[in-house]
């Protein structure tokens, strides 16, 4: 039986924890879409936990990187002492950038395996420019922005070092000048220098759409490009979300893929976005450095092409969830699929003869959705495969597994 989906992908989960903080500065902001992940869950509750009275509180954070970075700046603004817990995978990924920019605002701060706790009097040292790290990472420095609402100075921001997804700043930035926040840009000898200026840091756009997750929409998107069919509704055109890039990419690989503008004026921007099961497709060179989310299921969908393929661009890849060059390369080695790992993303040389050389075997998912949505293209051909630990795509995308069956 082929496969059929239509319908609207739930809220972005990049975008509703931005949406969730900015909301924590004014109740009145009210938001429209939502989002049933573990990291917006999870989010949702932290802040409804906000009790300036108390101290000491303690705030699961989970698996969430979005979750941590963003909420501890926001609780930075409280002074008291508070204490985020999570996983410790999350506490081994890079967080000394966040560590440092609580220090330049005069917050102490230290980890355990599995916490991080802040000891905060609000945020100090404002009449000077705040330097952020984006070598890293970007959400350090769109945490600083997100939580500079009601400042009684201007916030000057300077971002230092080589930019990494900066796809996630740039929405980041889309976000809260919507919403109404007035930023200065200017580009410096080191980076970019972004001025809040504390008259425009009040919300005034109310209510807020929150767009549908093009991330947990890709992955429908290439599971139909290889076994179906895929209609999604209400799709956002253009769109803030770096991951929009799949539609190009999968148009240069010659998926079926077809943008239909909206009915009618009032639904602007909103598209459907149709894909058929695409028998040939190519392979591709892309750059992720924007769109870096996008490698683990784009690199399994490559394997499946007709010509090699080039992701490159995204060194951050080794810092997510897991290392996702070094699991997507376990993944196609089980597959025989020939392909070099770059320390940056890989080359992928698919073999027609895929399904008739691979033995039964288990992959561990390692904590991370995006592995498990990968693996579910191997599964949907066939081929042998047991995924371990599926329901990790509770973290961005629960409804996966339902909207495959």
């Amino acid at each position: 039986m082929s496969f059929f989906y239509k319908g609207i992908i739930p809220a972005s989960k990049s975008l509703m924890n931005r949406a969730l903080i900015c909301k924590s500065y004014d109740g009145k902001l009210k938001l429209l879409g939502d989002s049933q992940c573990d990291d917006v869950l999870m989010m949702k509750k932290a802040i409804e936990e906000f009790d300036p009275s108390k101290t000491n509180i303690i705030y699961n954070c989970g698996a969430a990187g979005t979750t941590l970075r963003f909420l501890a700046l926001r609780l930075s603004r409280i002074p008291g002492r508070h204490v985020l817990k999570g996983t410790k995978r999350l506490m081994q990924r890079p967080q000394q950038d966040l560590l440092d920019v609580l220090k330049r605002l005069g917050v102490q701060s230290s980890t355990t395996d599995d916490s991080l706790i802040l000891e905060s009097k609000g945020w100090q040292n404002l009449n000077q420019p705040v330097q952020v790290q984006r070598s890293v990472s970007s959400q350090f420095a769109s945490s600083l922005i997100l939580n500079a609402w009601d400042l009684e100075t201007d916030l000057t921001l300077e971002t230092l070092g080589h930019p990494i997804s900066e796809g996630y700043l740039e929405m980041t930035l889309k976000v809260v000048k919507n919403l109404g926040m007035q930023i200065e840009e200017r580009q410096t000898n080191q980076g970019t220098s972004y001025r809040i200026l504390k008259q425009s840091s009040v919300i005034t756009e109310t209510p807020y759409h929150v767009e549908s997750d093009l991330s947990s929409a890709f992955a429908i998107a290439a599971y139909a490009a290889l076994n179906g069919e895929a209609l999604f509704e209400r799709f956002p055109h253009p769109s803030l979300q770096p991951d929009a890039e799949f539609v190009s990419i999968l148009q240069k690989m010659g998926v079926n893929i077809e943008l239909l503008p909206p009915h009618s004026q009032s639904e602007s921007p909103f598209y459907q976005l149709k894909i058929k099961k695409s028998s040939h497709f190519q392979g591709i060179e892309y750059p992720l450095q924007s769109c870096p989310d996008l490698f683990p299921v784009l690199a399994v969908l490559c394997a499946f092409a007709q010509t090699p393929s080039r992701l490159y661009d995204a060194p951050q890849l080794i810092h997510k969830e897991s290392n996702r060059i070094a699991k997507i390369s376990e993944l196609l080695n089980q597959l025989n699929v020939s392909h070099e790992v770059k320390p940056d993303g890989m080359i992928i040389k698919p073999s027609p003869m895929i399904h008739q050389k691979i033995n039964p075997f288990a992959y561990d998912t390692d904590h991370d959705h995006r592995l498990a949505f990968a693996a579910a293209l191997v599964q949907s051909q066939a081929i042998p495969i047991e995924i371990l630990h599926p329901d990790v795509v509770t973290k961005s995308f629960p409804e996966f597994w339902d909207l495959l069956k």
